[in-house]
């Protein structure tokens, strides 16, 4: 009876024999953390107009003055808490990417814990803030699956305007 490669303690036997050539491992290299595209560098100013806008327009975290989400959270080294602009719907999809109107102000605290762990009720608590004007288009654009082109010029452009007259 012939014993087995593992009862004879050796490596498993290759096939191919000479076929088989040494090969370099591939280099890996870091992928970048930022595109250098026009409209990537567009898409970041949108996202910094967008900010602007929120904080202007929400005056803070959202959710500062409904107890039971909790306490705001996540602060700078000045202490004063940092905001973000929260985008309701993905900001994969293009026709609500820099709608100002489906982006709210909200705190790292309530973005990071208290939404992924809460969804049904943070949904419903942004419904009631935003109005139901801008909750209809929420439901809207969440129920567009089709893709569309954008003019993101344009976009900033208006968002830029829009900025003028809140300041």
């Amino acid at each position: 009876m012939k014993r087995s490669w593992i009862k004879r303690g050796t490596s498993q036997m290759k096939r191919g024999g000479f076929k088989n050539k040494p090969q370099k491992p591939m280099k890996r290299t870091r992928l970048k953390m930022r595109g250098t595209s026009d409209t990537s560098v567009i898409k970041e100013e949108i996202q910094a107009l967008l900010r602007q806008i929120v904080i202007i327009r929400d005056g803070g975290c959202i959710l500062r003055n409904y107890p039971e989400t909790g306490a705001c959270g996540g602060r700078n080294k000045n202490g004063d808490i940092i905001h973000q602009a929260e985008h309701l719907h993905t900001r994969a999809n293009s026709a609500s990417f820099a709608d100002h109107r489906l982006v709210v102000d909200i705190c790292p605290r309530h973005h990071l814990y208290y939404k992924p762990q809460h969804a049904d009720e943070y949904y419903r608590i942004v419904k009631i803030h935003i109005g139901p004007e801008r909750a209809k288009l929420l439901e809207a654009v969440q129920a567009d699956r089709s893709p569309h082109k954008m003019d993101w010029k344009l976009e900033k452009l208006a968002l830029e305007q829009h900025l003028k007259t809140l300041q």
